[in-house]
């Protein structure tokens, strides 16, 4: 009988080790895919899962923590909308749970590469397959519409033949223009306010953007934030020119090498 109980016992025991490790969602690595598209990807999971995948601009999230049904996403819109940097991603299995994150290697998108992801994806600047956009390197071209560049500056012509002037959007992004038409970068004041507006590019950032290795945080209007504020659950410091502060106490308060208030 004790025999009996005994095998019953192991087989019980057996039983329950192949339970637990049948499912096997581990994710053996992720890398960067980065051809045309600023593509995340992973190993696939030995069973079927959905996954978890957050992008991260140096150490601060950047969107939402994303579904994936296959072992890749496409962050390209993302990183075109947040701006030359060091992006990096964590990925986990939805049924194994975040404990089984993994990490990306840190990928730099530098301002070259940006401008041809906006190039592939907005179908109406320069270089693109869309038919009613040119370039031009001569005088102005009364037959161009959309994106054009002379002298190595850029200007938008309308659908009506004139040109954009102060601002304009194209493809959800911001430009500015000045008087004559000529696409601005960098710092700019306008209307007693100062703006920044990304280079090469000229679009105008929203929310955590790197400049000269300073961070700063830009509102829908294009306005930096200045003083404290919170993003994704942390407090963070921006002093008078909107500049993120680090290793440094603030009103009583310790602030670490990443910006973030230390509780």
């Amino acid at each position: 009988m004790k025999r009996l109980v005994l095998i019953f016992s192991l087989l019980f025991s057996l039983f329950m080790s192949m339970s637990v490790f049948a499912a096997d969602y581990s994710i053996g690595s992720a890398s960067w895919d980065v051809g045309d598209k600023a593509l995340a990807t992973w190993d696939e999971t030995e069973d079927k899962t959905k996954y978890k995948v957050q992008l991260y601009k140096g150490n601060k999230k950047v969107g939402s923590n994303n579904a994936a049904s296959s072992e890749k996403y496409d962050f390209t819109k993302l990183i075109i909308d947040n701006g030359a940097g060091n992006y990096h991603f964590k990925v986990y299995p939805l049924k194994g749970g975040p404990s089984m994150a993994v990490d990306s290697d840190i990928e730099n998108f530098d301002y070259d590469a940006i401008a041809e992801y906006k190039k592939k994806r907005s179908g109406t600047t320069p270089n693109s397959n869309n038919t009613n956009s040119t370039t031009s390197t001569g005088t102005n071209n009364a037959t161009v519409t959309g994106w054009y560049q002379t002298n190595n500056t850029w200007h938008y012509r309308k659908a009506d033949g004139t040109h954009a002037t102060n601002w304009f959007m194209v493809n959800n992004l911001w430009y500015f223009f000045d008087a004559n038409g000529n696409m601005l970068t960098g710092w700019i004041e306008n209307n007693g306010n100062k703006y920044y507006l990304n280079q090469p590019n000229g679009d105008m950032p929203v929310g955590w953007a790197l400049i000269n290795d300073k961070w700063y945080y830009f509102e829908e209007s294009g306005l930096y934030k200045k003083g404290w504020i919170e993003y994704n659950g942390h407090w963070y410091y921006l002093d008078a020119n909107g500049q993120m502060v680090t290793n440094t106490t603030i009103d009583g308060y310790n602030i670490n090498q990443d910006g973030v208030w230390i509780q």
